[in-house]
């Protein structure tokens, strides 16, 4: 058995009150008239409180009557066979479609399934992986019944994962069903990088397990994204950093995305360029910030530099360590500023920290091509029947989802003990009656 409300349990306690009210009460004594007194003894007066139970049988009515009532404002539910079957009956389905996809495609499934489902409802948009976990987040809110997520999407690779598959809770079965058939190859724009030549358009084309882009000039203005703030002398230092970077062809970021890096020398306190440095609050500067962060490059040469920033500063908002120098102080850190991603960096300009630096933050700042829609690499069959489970039986279902609890038959049973009980009370002799009856008794 389960209760929906168990604090209302406490109310049972409330089943006291007619025995405290009639432990309590104060009963005045009755006169009874008595022809003489002359012979009695004389003796001291006592006080004498009665406590006899006049009518138990009514009071244990009345007591039962708060009992039931306590019991049906906690909402007993009781988890019969038949109910669990009838919840075992019935499913809850959520569709997931890929956003070129449509419900046409689903298999409709049998009569006797079709008439078994209770409540349904499409999940669309991309990433595929985002829809599957608001689906999941729906159907822990449904009411008791065999749960299921139906896939319906070309299920290209990358489109879901393992993981994505793991994230959802187990009791909830996993269907899966293509909905068209990938081509075998297809072309996609794929940004625009930045080169020592200029801009140039990128274009990907995917062919099966192969793939190969090309580069296509375009008419566009080549600006270099980061500022760079550090002595007189290290100009030309700087310029080479920025030429061996653009010859390695990075992505060129759109103009509202800028960066400033500034060259402090490991000694030396806050310099003017970084003295505006906020917490990061612009999403694209917390995306760089993490994808430089992973640079794996920019650690390993990290590594080179003896001194990081001497500053304790750095190393506390609103400024974010990228990465860690040789002493253990960070080489690199990031923060926010009025309009653009701000960096400080202990590493020399002419030290090959610096240009791998410009490098991880020119392709953290522009953003990235996504190139999942144009996958024509279908995932394998035998790992979506791996994938693939049955909606498990309902065991154990949410108290806040259960839609129906056995309160009912509580409150019925209430109405039929205050019926006993005002019948009760009928019967039994008034006042005057029982004075009637003592005095004939008396006499």
């Amino acid at each position: 058995m389960f209760w929906v409300n168990p604090l209302a349990l406490f109310a049972l306690a409330a089943t006291a009150a007619p025995i405290l009210i009639h432990i309590l009460i104060q009963r005045r004594a009755e006169r009874f008239p008595f022809p003489t007194l002359r012979f009695l003894q004389p003796t001291r007066l006592a006080s004498i409180r009665r406590h006899v139970l006049e009518d138990p049988v009514l009071l244990a009515v009345r007591a039962a009557i708060l009992a039931a009532a306590a019991l049906a404002l906690a909402g007993p539910l009781l988890l019969t066979a038949s109910r669990r079957q009838a919840w075992d009956r019935r499913i809850v389905r959520a569709i997931v479609v890929d956003g070129d996809s449509s419900t046409a495609a689903l298999a409709p499934g049998g009569e006797g399934e079709q008439r078994a489902v209770m409540m349904q409802r499409q999940f669309d948009g991309h990433p595929l992986a985002d829809s599957i976990r608001r689906a999941a987040l729906w159907l822990e809110t449904s009411p008791p019944a065999r749960r299921e997520i139906v896939l319906v999407s070309p299920m290209p690779i990358g489109s879901i994962t393992h993981a994505d598959i793991a994230a959802v809770p187990g009791e909830i079965g996993i269907r899966f069903q293509r909905s068209v058939t990938l081509p075998p190859a297809r072309t996609a724009a794929a940004g625009h990088v930045l080169t020592s030549d200029g801009v140039r358009a990128r274009e990907v084309t995917l062919t099966g397990d192969r793939t190969s882009f090309r580069d296509v000039d375009v008419n566009a203005v080549p600006v270099w994204p980061i500022d760079v703030v550090s002595g007189a002398g290290d100009r030309p230092a700087i310029d080479s950093a920025i030429a061996a970077v653009r010859s390695q062809r990075v992505w060129s970021a759109p103009s509202d995305r800028r960066a400033r890096v500034v060259l402090i020398p490991a000694s030396t306190a806050v310099a003017d360029g970084a003295s505006d440095a906020v917490p990061i609050t612009v999403p694209w500067m917390a995306d760089a910030v993490v994808r430089i962060a992973r640079d794996g490059d920019l650690h390993a040469v990290s590594r080179s530099v003896p001194a990081g920033l001497a500053d304790p500063r750095f190393a506390s908002a609103p400024w974010q360590t990228l990465a860690v120098a040789a002493d253990g102080r960070p080489l690199a850190a990031a923060a926010g500023s009025s309009d653009r991603l701000l960096v400080a960096s202990s590493a020399d300009a002419t030290s090959l920290a610096s240009p791998v630096l410009l490098r991880s933050i020119a392709n953290a700042i522009a953003p990235v091509p996504d190139l999942q829609a144009a996958e024509v690499m279908p995932i394998a069959d035998e790992v979506l029947r791996q994938w693939s489970r049955p909606p498990a039986p309902v065991v154990s279902p949410r108290i806040d989802t259960v839609e129906q609890d056995d309160r009912r038959w509580l409150w019925l049973a209430v109405v039929g003990l205050l019926a006993l009980e005002t019948w009760l009370r009928r019967l039994r002799p008034t006042a005057v009656e029982r004075r009637a009856a003592e005095d004939a008794r008396v006499a």
